[in-house]
């Protein structure tokens, strides 16, 4: 199928594709769509089957929410590059993370590098128990790389606070959709069968997130003072300060401040952390890249130091890796939401405003930290390939390929077997 492009708008409008399943009163085509999903485990491979019988645009109508799926590469990158389709979606999901509204380097290098030693030394301390949980064994060393910039701290490996938080932030990301799930289709079933149709899990998944989240916005205000700020909350905090109290069109506001912290947590931290999984998990099937990646870095940098972010030009191997496996591995096969700005014509077809989703990390809505990502993708498996060997652990067997469906597709809880490279591991310092 190549490439796909999903669309989306809610209740209102029409979307001029006749190419579709058939649509029933108020339900649209939602439970043929299910029963696809359930058959193929994810929402991606339903799709797959539905534009093999209806072509490469198709028409969905999922409960009150309007969807264009679009395949092909040609007709995807020609969307991606319109401004048309450039806006982001306002469902239900969307408006509730951001309290119903819509919302919209060697310092970092040097914070990086000590963040992929402290995850090292705590891979030695849980390897030295036993089998290591790998699922979610990068979460708070990804945070911490995101957070030191974000709040000038970082958090301790033992934070079970944190950890609990974390385990949220992987719920809410396998109860949700790249649509917003059910409750963005069928809103009112939130009032009928709140528990069933998971408005009750979102909203204690959403609660408890911003709860910690407002109880470290409430530690920075205290602190705050008019010097130069040396974090991002404290610089927003100063501008909200330095707004009029009557000012209620700025985006400086410390609900949207909320909104922005939510966000790192929600998708700045998580798409890495499974990354960093996922590709764990795959080389745990196919041991003998672990060797060949360790032969180059071996070669490049010796046995007596760590990687750096220097080093990734003279990686080769490990580069093309890394750029292969996410593109072999499609944990995020539609990407974020986005919307049409106005009415657009695609392909003969007439696709309304406030109509769109698009795949993230193309066109001109990139991620904003997608350099940072890529840097910490690197320098954290080229630290963990370095100082470990890998191997399936006995008492748990080879871990699942099949991961969670969900806003993105997260691997399963699996175990690795870690072995220090004894010769250089005392070599790593916090």
């Amino acid at each position: 199928m190549g490439v796909t492009l999903i669309i989306s708008q809610g209740a209102t409008g029409i979307v001029f594709v006749t190419i579709r399943p058939k649509w029933l009163p108020l339900i649209g085509c939602i439970f043929a769509f299910r029963r696809l999903k359930l058959k193929h485990k994810y929402a991606f491979l339903a799709f797959q089957e539905l534009t093999k019988t209806y072509g490469p645009i198709l028409g969905l109508k999922l409960g009150n929410q309007k969807v264009v799926v679009i395949s092909t590469h040609d007709l995807v990158k020609k969307v991606l590059l319109q401004d048309e389709f450039n806006g982001r979606p306002d469902g239900f999901f969307f408006k509730v993370r951001a309290f119903g509204k819509k919302k919209g380097q060697s310092i970092m290098e040097k914070h990086l590098t000590i963040e992929a030693q402290n995850l090292v030394n705590y891979l030695h301390r849980a390897s030295a128990k036993g089998p290591v949980l790998m699922h979610t064994a990068f979460d708070i060393a990804v945070l911490n790389s995101l957070w030191y910039m974000f709040a000038g701290h970082t958090f301790d490996y033992e934070n079970e606070k944190l950890q609990e938080i974390l385990q949220t932030v992987h719920d809410a990301f396998r109860l949700m959709d790249t649509m917003g799930g059910i409750v963005s289709q069928m809103p009112f079933l939130r009032f009928i069968i709140p528990e069933l149709s998971g408005y009750n899990d979102l909203m204690r998944i959403l609660q408890k997130l911003w709860n910690f989240l407002d109880e470290e916005i409430s530690v920075h205000e205290k602190q705050l003072s008019r010097n130069q700020p040396e974090n991002l909350i404290e610089a927003f905090l100063l501008e909200i300060s330095s707004k009029s109290s009557d000012c209620d069109d700025s985006i400086f506001n410390r609900e949207n401040l909320l909104v922005v912290c939510l966000d790192l947590f929600l998708a700045g931290s998580k798409t890495t952390t499974d990354t960093l999984a996922a590709i764990f998990l795959f080389l745990s099937l196919h041991p003998e890249w672990i060797k060949i990646l360790q032969k180059e870095l071996d070669t490049v940098l010796g046995r007596s130091r760590s990687p750096s972010v220097e080093d990734y030009s003279s990686l080769p191997m490990m580069e093309s890796f890394l750029a292969e496996i996410q593109r072999f591995l499609n944990l995020a096969p539609f990407g974020l939401p986005h919307k049409t700005m106005k009415n657009t014509i695609l392909n003969g077809y007439t696709i309304p405003k406030n109509n769109s989703n698009i795949p993230f990390g193309l066109g001109k809505r990139r991620c904003p930290g997608e350099t940072l990502a890529r840097t910490t993708l690197f320098l954290f498996f080229a630290y963990v390939i370095h100082y470990f060997d890998i191997e399936i652990s006995p008492e748990h067997g080879k871990p699942d390929p099949d991961g969670h469906d969900g806003f993105t597709i997260s691997p399963k809880s699996y175990y690795l077997k870690l072995t220090a490279r004894s010769d250089i591991i005392n070599s790593v310092t916090v």
